[in-house]
């Protein structure tokens, strides 16, 4: 499929949106592309969460939020987590689930691309590996299920989903090109504020960013 022409990239319309990557799993620290596969949370991903959930709680205040989470087994994890101080059960949305990585789930970026870790790669040509995978979703696929559901939300609401998906968002709330999304970072611990286009990330107090 061809990559969108320009006349595609104005920024998708949404409400109020609060944007959260899962914390640090288990395929993080093996430096295993996840994809649709999965793995638990390790004890820095469930501080991760709860950062999350301490910064939710502020952004919220009095605004009625409603919350959806990818259905694969991190991010509802991560959800449980970070959710919990607002008393909001998310809803599953398929459509915020990870980008699939094909063939090459499971395998680690060493067997892949012969880079022991991720932080030996620029985050533009790791996230390539996700979009060239062989047999996977690619780009495009994603990104028009993305703005599927982007355009389908009706008030404020709380996303839980993954690293690619979460770029994918933010590039079509902010209007970006697919090489200008590859280049967004890939930070757990945090939440993106998106409103009218406009992007803040939040940090909590202690956690600092986890490796991919």
């Amino acid at each position: 499929m061809s990559p969108p022409k320009p006349s595609d990239l104005a920024p998708v319309q949404a409400p109020r949106l609060l944007l959260l990557r899962h914390g640090e799993t288990r395929w993080n620290r093996e430096h295993r592309l996840q994809g649709r596969q999965n793995s638990e949370l390790t004890p820095r991903g469930r501080l991760h969460a709860a950062a999350q959930g301490a910064i939710l709680k502020d952004l919220v205040g009095t605004t009625r939020f409603q919350a959806v989470t990818s259905p694969l087994g991190r991010a509802r994890q991560t959800a449980g987590i970070a959710l919990a101080p607002l008393g909001l059960t998310p809803a599953i949305e398929p459509r915020v689930q990870e980008i699939s990585a094909g063939t090459w789930e499971g395998k680690t970026y060493a067997e892949v691309t012969g880079h022991e870790t991720a932080s030996e790669l620029p985050t533009a040509d790791l996230m390539r590996l996700f979009l060239n995978a062989p047999e996977g979703e690619g780009y495009t696929n994603l990104r028009t299920r993305c703005r599927d559901f982007l355009t389908s939300l009706q008030g404020p609401t709380i996303v839980v989903t993954h690293w690619i998906a979460l770029a994918t968002l933010r590039g079509l709330l902010r209007g970006l090109s697919q090489e200008q999304v590859c280049q967004l970072d890939r930070q757990q611990g945090v939440v993106f504020e998106i409103k009218e286009g406009v992007e803040q990330c939040h940090h909590p107090a202690a956690i600092g960013t986890a490796a991919l």
